[in-house]
């Protein structure tokens, strides 16, 4: 099993850690439904470093990762862009986040289950196409924070005496004791904040006790899968997959159409009349949270199944994520999870917190969907 390079201090901080996607990743700290408040009211730390970073670098790099994925990355050097790599039937094999480093440069993040596959998937592009691209994978020599939350980029000015002064979806180099970092205004929370890159593990230690020590609670994957959720954020494995078009995933502004080519184009062409399940909501009159794998029923017909479930102490009601049969999938519909457990929920919108009761910023997704 793979280990954090800041896995020692995790410990020192409580961490109780678990098994994800091949790493030992910190599950909580102290309590998962506090961790995720926590983000919500103030800010939170998560340790990321789990997640695949991939540079990407020759006088083709765009020409390949705009043929290997969905979007148009094609942007100006310092944004960053959501995309998706899919296989020659359309389906996700997986979801990314493609930032321009440089007019010839890409950081590319995947997820860390999917890692591996994306590499060798995209070494056999590159072997396909001969296009001039250098995929090299820097997981293992750098550090990924995310610090999320309504005062999370002001704690981290604080903290380092930087500035960055970028907007949202986009990234700059900042030096931080003499060394050089960068940073993103991107996460996985549905609160703003900033993602971090750091080549250095005691600079990366630094920044997460000199955070701790100014009230940045240190956040566990718990939380995190809590945070996404409620910000309608799909986690890859659960709620995408191989055999999950954009189309089902609702997932279509991720997919640039107007490309002349990349691969899966023509299949999404193909399903985007004939999806019959769609992706939605899931709002339980209760505390009680649909459950993944259960069955979503119509009237006594099972109409769809369960992707994702949890409670939201954000909303204090049980939340998930399902695909249904389009024609049930309207807004405001009653439906019920669970053939014995009846347990009744609302097709809801995503994000499900109301933004103009809580005052909480709705970001679009930036990062990939998985904890990643």
């Amino acid at each position: 099993m793979l280990r954090l390079g800041l896995r020692d201090l995790h410990e020192e901080l409580g961490a109780k850690f678990f098994e994800f996607a091949g790493w030992e990743m910190p599950m909580r700290y102290t309590n998962s439904l506090e961790e995720a408040l926590s983000v919500r009211k103030n800010a939170g730390v998560f340790d990321v470093s789990h997640m695949g970073r991939l540079k990407l670098e020759g006088t083709e790099a765009t020409r390949f990762l705009q043929m290997a994925t969905s979007n148009n990355v094609d942007v100006d050097v310092g944004r960053s862009r959501y995309t998706l790599t899919l296989n020659e039937g359309g389906g996700i094999k997986d979801d990314n986040v493609a930032f321009r480093l440089s007019r010839d440069e890409y950081l590319f993040v995947v997820n860390a289950s999917n890692r591996e596959k994306i590499i060798g998937w995209f070494k056999e592009l590159t072997g396909k196409w001969g296009l001039d691209v250098r995929i090299r994978d820097i997981t293992f020599d750098s550090f990924m924070l995310a610090i999320q939350g309504p005062n999370a980029r002001e704690i981290f000015n604080n903290v380092t005496k930087t500035s960055p002064n970028i907007k949202k979806f986009n990234l700059t180099r900042v030096i931080w004791k003499g060394e050089e970092i960068i940073v993103s205004r991107t996460g996985y929370t549905g609160e703003d904040g900033y993602e971090v890159i750091l080549n250095e593990r005691d600079l990366a230690a630094d920044l997460l006790t000199s955070l701790v020590r100014e009230g940045v609670k240190p956040c566990g994957l718990v939380a995190r899968d809590i945070l996404r959720l409620e910000a309608g954020l799909v986690l890859y494995g659960n709620d995408i997959n191989e055999d999950t078009s954009p189309i089902e995933a609702r997932l279509e502004f991720a997919v640039d159409l107007g490309k002349e080519y990349f691969v899966g184009k023509e299949a999404i062409l193909g399903a985007m009349s004939k999806a019959r399940s769609v992706r939605v909501g899931l709002l339980s009159d209760t505390r009680s949270a649909p459950r993944r794998g259960e069955g979503v029923y119509a009237e006594g017909e099972r109409i769809g199944s369960v992707t994702s479930g949890t409670f939201s102490p954000t909303l204090e009601r049980g939340i998930g994520m399902a695909y249904v049969l389009r024609e049930y999938s309207d807004l405001g519909r009653e439906l019920q999870v669970g053939e014995e457990r009846k347990l009744r929920v609302t097709l809801s919108k995503m994000p499900f917190y109301d933004e103009s009761i809580y005052g909480w910023r709705r970001i679009t997704p930036t990062s990939p969907g998985q904890h990643g």
